[in-house]
């Protein structure tokens, strides 16, 4: 009883995993060996930049949003982030979809070209409102 327990829960966890990759931003996003431009953001974003989190893409949550590099199919995609501002009171996390949902979120939606890879960083307004921050390309250079 107890094996056919163990094999009833394996078995919903498995569906349930193939549930959220089948309705996550996962459509987009492709094996290395495929073509692919990559979105990243693991270049240090420098002094008057912090550091962001891709969390969404094309309108849905990315299943790992640890990551820092997205293999992605060429073409226009919407990109949502998070930023992680570090402020006097230590590092805050902004725009998180969980807490602020997706029409909160920071966009960009950007044309993504095969063969180059793609930095963002989050940038703080003149005014140093860390709230009011937006979603920057660092960077964009050919993939090796």
């Amino acid at each position: 009883m107890k094996m056919l327990i163990r094999v009833s829960a394996l078995a919903l966890m498995l569906a349930a995993t193939a549930c959220a990759y089948a309705k996550s931003g996962d459509q987009s996003l492709v094996s290395p060996s495929k073509p692919h431009a990559i979105i990243s953001t693991a270049m240090p974003p420098g002094p008057s930049h912090y550091r962001v989190k891709i969390v969404w893409l094309d309108g849905n949550y990315l299943s790992n949003p640890h990551r820092t590099s997205f293999w992605v199919k060429p073409g226009t995609h919407v990109i949502g982030f998070r930023a992680i501002i570090n402020t006097s009171q230590g590092p805050s996390v902004m725009s998180t979809p969980a807490t602020s949902g997706p029409r909160d979120l920071v966009k960009m939606k950007m044309t993504l070209e095969r063969g180059y890879i793609y930095y963002f960083a989050a940038k703080i307004p003149k005014t140093g409102n860390a709230s009011n921050w937006s979603a920057v390309l660092l960077k964009k250079e050919k993939a090796h």
